[in-house]
């Protein structure tokens, strides 16, 4: 893999390395382990970096035959690392390929060759780097540029570790407050001193929840809205459907939805008044594989993607946001099934913020989707139906400190689709215009649309 990967025309590639490849890194949506973070984990072997807790190589490593007692089990580092290293030869043509090979480039110097690199030399060779300083995961994230990152942090976990670490901040994940189970409310009231005994008193509790995460320097909230899911707008009886669930009775899932609805609009309301950024992950169909569920947990890489998103739903959710006292919260949507792209690239326009600069957006292409053909059809749906120079650019969504060579692979698809929009006549050819919006898509966008301007 040579220096012009991905770059076809010596306009693409003056791009990326006069301008993209050089820029920092703000990832403002991850799953890096936030305990990771605060210890600066040093890393004992390249299993441990780079297999053990990457659900995309276990979901490839299932498709190609292996147990799951290897990949997820009691098996010890060594096997699961070779393990993966039979089946790596075999992706030919999935972008696991390609970034397995620039994660060995960038951070060990090592040209992996699939199939024919020695895989006990490669074992030994990054072993004996990872004993060298600069090789936790802080000084992993400091190679790749990394300048800011928001790892998600649940609701009712703690920030505080992120609080101090420069560069860095916790994304609230606000998932588990949507449905307030006897469980959550008892969690919640413990973490707030808060009484709550009504749906008005679970929201004073939320808003005291949401200061804890502010005062470690959250800038950005996210809600995952799977496959399913149905908005409600307000009908007056919410408080009564809470009462019944602190009742102890069981809701039926359009009440469920109802209620979810109700703390969502709670919500927003507040990332509204606090200037967070919502981001919004729509679609994702978690209930798969029971069998995968118990064996590897919620988290195992076998989740697949939901039919297309009800519109007219999403519609009503956002207007109600809208024209609620605290107004819109800006808004990214993360559209799992890339069928949704258009119709959320156009939707994104009918929530103008007055005098706001995209206040609701499509976000970039993450999961399934954020391969070479992935993140083309995004860009395309957002240069064609909205205005590409405000995007906000390019996230991991990932649990590896490795994973960000994605902003890479990003940075060149990005660039060598410019190249081919200029050979057609599609974007003019200056150098002069299109290296700003490089910049804009790689770097600015996402400083000022998270940090508001402001330095990391």
């Amino acid at each position: 893999m040579n220096e012009n990967f991905l770059l076809t025309t010596s306009l693409a590639q003056r791009l990326f390395h006069n301008c993209a490849e050089t820029l920092p890194i703000i990832d403002y949506h991850n799953h890096l382990d936030v305990g990771d973070l605060a210890r600066d984990r040093a890393y004992e072997n390249l299993t441990q970096l780079w297999v053990r807790n990457d659900p995309y190589k276990h979901r490839a490593m299932r498709i190609c035959g292996v147990p799951e007692q290897v990949i997820t089990g009691p098996s010890d580092d060594r096997t699961l690392y070779d393990a993966w290293m039979q089946v790596l030869p075999r992706l030919l043509g999935n972008p696991l390929y390609d970034w397995s090979v620039l994660e060995m480039q960038r951070i060990f110097g090592i040209s992996l060759m699939p199939g024919h690199t020695d895989p006990d030399a490669l074992w030994r060779q990054a072993s004996e780097r990872l004993r060298e300083p600069g090789f936790t995961v802080r000084g992993l994230l400091k190679r790749f540029g990394v300048a800011y990152l928001a790892p998600c942090v649940p609701a009712l976990g703690d920030p505080a570790p992120l609080a101090n670490l420069p560069g860095a901040a916790p994304s609230l994940r606000g998932d588990g407050l949507l449905c307030p189970d006897s469980d959550v409310r008892q969690r919640l009231a413990e973490l707030t001193g808060v009484t709550i005994d009504t749906l008005a008193g679970y929201a004073a509790a939320l808003r005291r929840r949401l200061d804890v995460f502010a005062a470690a320097g959250c800038l950005v909230a996210d809600h995952a809205l799977d496959n399913g899911f149905g908005y409600r707008p307000e009908d007056g009886t919410n408080e009564q459907r809470f009462a019944r669930l602190l009742a102890g009775q069981e809701l039926p899932q359009a009440e469920r939805d109802a209620l979810a609805s109700a703390v969502l609009r709670i919500l927003a309301g507040e990332y509204a008044r606090r200037g967070w950024l919502m981001q919004l992950h729509l679609g994702a169909q978690r209930a798969t594989s029971t069998r995968l569920r118990r064996l590897a947990g919620p988290a195992g890489g076998f989740a697949g993607i939901g039919c297309g998103w009800d519109m007219g739903a999403l519609a009503r959710m956002l207007d109600d946001w809208e024209q609620a006292p605290a107004g819109l919260p800006r808004v990214v949507l993360f559209p799992l099934n890339p069928a949704d792209n258009t119709v959320m690239a156009v939707l994104s326009g009918s929530f103008p913020g007055d005098g706001a600069s995209a206040q609701v957006q499509l976000g970039p292409a993450w999961w399934w989707c954020d391969h070479r053909d992935g993140i083309r059809a995004v860009l395309e749906a957002v240069s064609d139906f909205g205005v590409l120079s405000t995007w906000i650019g390019m996230t991991t969504d990932s649990r590896s400190p490795l994973s960000f060579v994605r902003h890479e692979y990003f940075r060149r698809v990005l660039c060598e689709w410019i190249g081919e929009r200029v050979r057609v006549g599609a974007l003019p050819a200056a150098e002069s215009a299109l290296q700003p919006l490089v910049e804009a898509l790689c770097y600015r966008n996402a400083q000022q649309i998270i940090l508001q301007n402001g330095e990391v």
